[in-house]
């Protein structure tokens, strides 16, 4: 089959009109029916049936038209591979960032790394820890920037400082009635939005409670769980629940309409930021001056102390 029948064939089907189609095709109505004329001999069958109203496909209609979409859609996804093929991005150096405060810290340090190195290309990989972890482990980052993550076998870790969750709900009754800080028997109470659950950071509050009250994710008023920041801060807004946020976050949302900050009758949630990599893998001296860049060039007082 050959493109220009292609062509033919799927505007035929859109417009049902051989006049339609033959606007659309820039060609005069005559030329066109000729066009079709040759096709129909090209396969021995007739493909459009005449009516008042426009053109109808006969059966061979139906299954010629099935199979030029076929060839379109293929045509299509082979040009989106040539179109990959041209735009690769040779990175020079892996770098997987959490969405919190990595998303929030690496940009900027590495525009100012990149005006020291042009050579450097970096590629950030946003993900969650568990996930960014494999891909230490397999080779596929030089180092990620992690949020709450525990000890584990052949990775290393320096720990850059130390960030706290934030309360926040909608600013409507009772969060905003109730006197802070609010008790944490009046939280539980509470409709709650959970964090994505493999995530470090949703560890955080888990750890806390059950180690100060013995109280586990379950016994708090689970209503929903999100899987992005944005989502959590639009449930609150909507009243859906409470949540808690990084304070990298809640600086985004802190003059937001409809939402409220409060402080709960408990000591803070902390949790660190950590920098890691693959104890056995040998990273490159481009690499390895970026992650000490990184912690070098952190924003002053970005980090609480511990």
């Amino acid at each position: 089959m050959q493109l220009d029948d292609i062509e033919i064939l799927m505007t035929v089907a859109e417009t049902k009109s051989l006049s339609q189609a033959a606007e659309r095709l820039y060609m005069s109505r005559p030329g066109l029916s000729q066009k079709i004329a040759a096709i129909e001999q090209r396969y021995g069958a007739k493909l459009y049936n005449r009516t008042s109203t426009g053109v109808v496909p006969t059966a061979a209609g139906q299954i010629v038209t099935k199979f030029a979409k076929k060839i379109t859609a293929l045509e299509n996804a082979m040009a989106s591979e040539l179109a990959a093929v041209d735009e690769h991005f040779d990175s020079t150096i892996e770098v997987g960032m959490s969405l919190a405060d990595g998303v929030t810290l690496l940009p900027a340090l590495v525009k100012k790394f990149h005006d020291l190195h042009p050579e450097a290309l970096v590629h950030l990989d946003a993900g969650y820890e568990p996930d960014l972890l494999e891909k230490l482990k397999n080779g596929k980052l030089d180092f990620a920037l992690l949020e709450n993550q525990p000890l584990e076998d052949e990775i290393s870790r320096e720990t850059l400082g130390y960030k706290q969750l934030a309360f926040c709900a909608a600013d409507i009754p009772p969060y905003n009635s109730t006197p802070q800080p609010v008790k944490v028997e009046t939280l539980l109470k509470w409709p709650m939005i959970i964090y994505e659950w493999n995530s470090g950071r949703h560890m955080v509050g888990n750890r806390h409670f059950r180690e100060r009250y013995g109280l586990s994710l379950r016994d708090h008023n689970m209503v929903a769980r999100f899987d992005t920041h944005e989502a959590m801060m639009n449930g609150a807004k909507a009243g859906l629940g409470w949540a808690t946020v990084p304070e990298c976050i809640r600086e985004r949302y802190k003059n937001e309409p409809g939402l409220i900050w409060f402080k709960v009758d408990t000591d803070p949630l902390r949790y660190p930021v950590d920098l890691a990599w693959h104890t056995g893998r040998v990273i490159s001296p481009l690499a390895l001056e970026f992650k000490d860049f990184i912690r070098d060039n952190a924003p002053e007082k970005y980090f609480r102390k511990h």
